[in-house]
């Protein structure tokens, strides 16, 4: 199909793409296993560099999307305070922002590529938290200049 335009404020091409997701769902009652039926259907507008991709690409990347929005956001505002803000001037509202996205990014990427124990499964990210607040108050200091 071809894309079409969807408002004034956004003037380049947009797709729109209807997906349907069947799968059985296996569940315990009592004592017994029953298997149900389940179907979703999904629309997703796109826009963008994306209409070489077919249907199954976009809803996989739609279900990603909605991975970091429920994961990420749900982390920053449950452990991080990201609805409160100290200051309440714009620009300080844009810094302590931006500080604590980047303060959660490095977190994540060094959990994820120097935590062995977190990549198996086998401590939470509240614990390498821990430990990492351990180390800053109890480790060597860090010689930042030479001299």
């Amino acid at each position: 199909m071809p894309p079409v335009r969807f408002t004034d404020s956004y003037p380049g091409p947009v797709r729109v793409v209807r997906v349907r997701e069947r799968w059985t769902q296996r569940q315990r009652v009592g004592k017994q296993w029953k298997t149900e039926e389940k179907e979703q259907n999904w629309i997703w507008v796109v826009a963008g560099d994306l209409a070489g991709y077919d249907g199954a690409v976009m809803r996989d990347l739609g279900h990603l999307r909605w991975k970091i929005e429920n994961n990420a956001f749900c982390e920053l505002t449950q452990h991080w305070h990201l609805t409160h803000c100290a200051h309440h001037h714009p620009v300080a509202v844009v810094a302590l922002l931006w500080i604590k996205i980047i303060a959660f990014t490095l977190f994540h990427a060094f959990a994820i590529l120097h935590g062995k124990l977190f990549r198996l499964g086998k401590t939470t990210l509240q614990e390498v938290r821990k430990q990492i607040y351990r180390s800053l108050i109890c480790g060597e200091p860090f010689q930042f200049f030479s001299g």
